[in-house]
């Protein structure tokens, strides 16, 4: 009888201190493992105005162009009202014959900035893939390098190809009036760069409008091509051909090269 006691009291104690090890463990492992109660979260959707290098670049943008409308507003204003009025030679006290650089320089470079954004913008809906595998800050680099670039590169080439054919004084009103108008975008561009970061405008809408401002920009230039050197032109033809070649082909290689340069960042990265 002591016998069968003793082997039922050991066999309970063997089984007491089983349980306890599975509970000592069961404890162990619920403290290492990670919780995976309850329903799996969405990722929020990518927003512009969460980016902190677009938040950086809005601001800059701000500056410069409460700089460029504080100190610049008289020059400013003589140049825009002027735009439409064509000379053959300017006066030594005209007013808009002046050519100060800073405010032009300033908010040319907040147009540049501002379809470096556009652009950013449309590749962020269009190229998901570039925005999950490359960081942000680089892709607006990138594009905001691209446009500086382009239009210094179109400004040396006009520069070079009015200094062969036509003389000083039309090539001087040309770059003036094409950096006038480059500064008058400006005014469109940045607000509507706000309106697209921080409210959430519908892309199609943002698209077509920027469109439109792209070929009005056009227009105008053209306008003022035809005002500045047709006298010197053989014909429509080498009108036509001239702004073809410095205005209308630069957009093309621009847009090519963006979408190349998204495809080496991605190889690259």
């Amino acid at each position: 009888m002591n016998e069968v006691s003793h082997i039922g009291f050991s066999q309970i104690q063997e089984l007491y201190e089983q349980h306890v090890k599975e509970i000592d463990d069961a404890l162990l492992h619920s403290k290492e493992a990670k919780c995976s109660t309850g329903m799996p979260g969405e990722p929020l959707p990518y927003q512009l105005r969460t980016d902190l290098p677009i938040t950086c670049v809005v601001f800059l943008c701000f500056f410069l162009i409460i700089y460029a409308l504080k100190n610049g507003k008289k020059y400013l204003h003589q140049h825009l009202k002027g735009f439409f009025r064509h000379k053959e030679r300017a006066g030594l006290f005209d007013e808009t014959s002046s050519f100060d650089i800073r405010y032009p320089l300033t908010l040319g470079s907040i147009s540049c900035i501002s379809a470096s954004l556009f652009i950013y913008d449309f590749f962020s809906k269009t190229d998901q893939v570039l925005y999950q595998v490359i960081p942000h800050y680089v892709i607006l680099c990138v594009y905001i390098l691209c446009l500086f670039l382009t239009i210094g590169a179109k400004t040396l080439l006009s520069q070079f190809i009015n200094w062969i054919f036509f003389d000083k004084e039309r090539n001087k009103t040309w770059i003036t009036a094409y950096f006038d108008l480059l500064s008058g975008a400006s005014l469109i561009l940045f607000p509507l760069a706000l309106l697209i970061i921080y409210f959430n405008l519908d892309f199609n809408f943002s698209k077509t409008f920027v469109l439109i401002v792209v070929i009005c920009f056009k227009i105008l230039l053209f306008y003022k091509c035809i005002r500045n050197f047709f006298n010197h032109f053989h014909g429509v033809l080498h009108l036509i051909l001239y702004f073809c070649s410095l205005e209308i082909i630069p957009l093309l290689f621009l847009w090519k090269g963006l979408a190349y340069i998204n495809h080496i960042l991605i190889l690259n990265f």
